[in-house]
């Protein structure tokens, strides 16, 4: 999956080894593990700190960005055995025209058939991190 992911027709594989959050307003194919906390910036400047932590984690690449559609792929391997996991997260404004924003964020497994919530707590590290740096509206 180290591709750009479209999030609206996102197929999730049948192994429960990924976890997938999506902006309350996205109309998708998937059925999100949790929404999107609302962030109290516009989304450009989200995806410019969502760039800058994914800098500076321990074991991820960032192998494709898409800076037109505020979205990138990224690799993290494992700290024990170095399995490579795959990462899509992209920005979207808030529909209701105000200077606030939402994440859609998938973590899957490339191996195995479990993660043992690996992939989940990868996701909710990632926005609890963001969270910290800015006040999160919701």
């Amino acid at each position: 999956m180290t591709q750009i992911v479209s999030f609206e027709t996102l197929e999730r594989p049948s192994t429960p080894n990924t976890y997938l959050v999506l902006p309350s307003t996205l109309s998708s194919t998937a059925e999100a593990d949790e929404k999107s906390p609302v962030f109290g910036e516009p989304a450009a400047a989200l995806f410019k700190r969502v760039q800058m932590l994914v800098a500076d984690q321990d074991n991820w690449e960032v192998v494709k960005t898409d800076e037109e559609n505020m979205q990138l792929a990224v690799v993290a391997k494992t700290k024990l055995l170095k399995f490579k996991d795959d990462i899509a997260i992209r920005a979207f404004a808030s529909d209701d025209g105000s200077q606030t924003s939402e994440l859609a964020v998938l973590s899957r497994s490339r191996v195995g058939k479990y993660d043992f919530k690996a992939n989940q707590k990868r996701v909710q590290s990632l926005l609890s991190q963001l969270k910290r740096n800015t006040a999160a509206t919701a």
